[in-house]
């Protein structure tokens, strides 16, 4: 029988290095590799921008929960391991681990306000300890600590995140219909902008990229309406790529 346990990590990455993203993909291959159990999705959390928090590039942290078949327990060396060998000189890497049903609400409220507020790593360590939560610095300052807690409490509270890693999502390319999507990935549904379901018939315009919201704890494809340029009326995704967001900021 397999528990869900909820990997939180932060800070592993400098400028011009591989993205803590990808090390978190990363992480749960090793661990699949290991034979410990399989991931059910690596989740980015945005966090607080503010000039008195030194983050890489846009202060967001990630959670991996991982469906294994040993205890919670067990799965902290080997994340520290690879941790320790693969995060970059420079950085303040943190890691949380959780059984993702014994995540403390004040948990959830930590990552909540880690993106409105700028929080103390001292703060991060006592709640840790009341709520027997497995959190330790591995590097540089440790400030880490902070982000990968909120990871794990913004996952458990399942409202606020994009899915960067999914069973599936990675393959899917070109127009598909909803039924293949949901076929061929992890995906729980599709629905509009107003969170009505899109039927399972309609052709959403993937442009090579699914990345899910987390909504009420699941992976969900959020879409609106668009029109291709052979005028073919179509369904696109709401969530952007960072870049894109960046520009629009820009421009704004």
């Amino acid at each position: 029988m397999s528990e869900t346990i909820l990997i939180g990590i932060d800070d592993t990455d400098i400028l011009g290095s591989k993205g803590t993203g990808r090390m978190a993909r990363e992480l749960a291959d090793y661990l699949i590799g290991l034979e410990l159990g399989t991931s059910s999705g690596v989740s980015r959390h945005q966090l607080l921008v503010d000039d008195r928090i030194p983050y890489t590039s846009h202060n967001s942290s990630l959670c991996i929960g991982f469906q294994s078949v040993v205890p919670s327990e067990a799965l902290q060396q080997p994340c520290m391991d690879f941790l320790n060998d693969h995060f970059r000189e420079g950085s303040d890497p943190g890691l949380c681990i959780c059984p993702a049903d014994s995540v403390d609400k004040r948990i959830t409220i930590w990552g909540q306000d880690a993106g409105t507020r700028v929080l103390k790593k001292s703060d991060a360590v006592q709640l840790a300890e009341e709520c027997n939560v497995f959190l330790v610095e591995l590097g540089g300052t440790g400030g880490g600590i902070i982000g990968a807690l909120a990871a794990v409490g913004l996952r458990a509270g399942g409202q606020s995140g994009r899915f960067i890693d999914l069973p599936g999502i990675r393959d899917i390319t070109g127009i598909v219909t909803v039924a293949e999507l949901l076929e061929k990935t992890d995906v729980v549904s599709v629905q509009d902008g107003n969170g009505q379901v899109v039927g399972n018939e309609e052709r959403i315009e993937s442009r090579d990229w699914i990345r899910p919201s987390l909504v009420g704890g699941q992976p969900v494809v959020r879409v609106k309406p668009w029109v291709t340029e052979a005028g073919e009326n179509v369904w696109r995704l709401i969530e952007k790529r960072q870049k894109e967001l960046l520009q629009e900021k820009g421009s704004s």
